[in-house]
């Protein structure tokens, strides 16, 4: 992004925000659904499979999470530089 002006680097960081929303909540429905297979296994592999799963999942949704509040601060940065 080095070679975008800065109204092109805040439309990028802004889409990027927009990718981002949209992935956290199919993070928590990932995550929900391998709860709930854990919950309705019969034998305790696929329990431990799928609460490793849903843990794996939470996560990604922390990551994103963490991704999302750099991006919104880097956009921040770049909108009071204006």
């Amino acid at each position: 992004m080095e070679n975008l002006s800065k109204k092109e680097m805040m439309k990028a960081l802004e889409e990027m925000i927009q990718v981002v929303l949209i992935r956290i909540p199919k993070e928590v429905e990932a995550m929900r659904f391998y709860q709930s297979a854990a919950e309705k296994s019969v034998t305790q592999a696929s329990k431990e499979l799928f609460l490793n799963l849903a843990q794996q999942e939470k996560g990604h949704e922390a990551e994103l999470r963490r991704i999302l509040e750099d991006l919104k601060r880097q956009l921040n940065e770049l909108k009071r530089s204006s």
